[in-house]
């Protein structure tokens, strides 16, 4: 997996493409690593923060993670450094938060007068949500920076934006008879 992670590259792939709903979406990347699809999510940053936003996601298989645990150490490592301004985070800094798809863990900083940085880690298993075929789990971390509240920082990870995707920009409830969230 890791000679894989080094070598192959990302390829830009229509927003609709997404596996997660991401309507502010700029441009989002995605690559094959033997079974394992990763995808690159970047979305808007209008502070003065260095770096992208970003929502990197990896569709898992049981070749690909041990889907039994989720360890931030084998996560940041999976997924490069942790980005600015959390180069420093561990596992013990992370707060942990909870909604209608499960747990996450993320970590916080203020910037400046007015902005919110978030970094938060999730992993969506197949009782979440329904998954790409083949998939077990999605892990999820995102950096997000928005001169705004934590809603708004946290948004791009919340239950509505990860639930039931379809058409860009529409979430759809796990039924077809099911009354529409609001």
């Amino acid at each position: 997996m890791e000679t894989l992670e080094n070598t192959v590259e990302y390829t830009v792939v229509p927003s609709s493409r997404a596996m997660v709903s991401a309507p502010q979406a700029l441009v989002v990347f995605e690559r094959n690593l033997g079974g394992a699809m990763e995808q690159r999510i970047i979305l808007p940053n209008d502070t003065a923060v260095r770096g992208d936003n970003v929502m990197h996601i990896r569709a898992q298989t049981s070749r690909s993670a041990e889907l039994n645990s989720f360890d931030f150490d084998e996560i940041a490592a999976r997924f490069g450094a942790m980005p600015a301004p959390f180069e420093r985070v561990n596992a013990s800094s992370l707060q942990s938060g909870t909604d209608s798809l499960g747990t996450y863990v993320y970590a916080r900083e203020t910037v400046g007068a007015n902005t919110l940085c978030v970094l938060v880690l999730r992993r969506l298993g197949v009782g979440a949500r329904p998954l790409p075929r083949g998939t077990q789990a999605l892990d999820v971390v995102m950096r997000n920076c928005v001169a705004g509240s934590m809603e708004q920082a946290l948004a791009p990870m919340s239950d509505r934006s990860l639930g039931v995707t379809g058409a860009q920009g529409t979430v759809y409830t796990m039924s077809p008879h099911a009354a529409p969230r609001g």
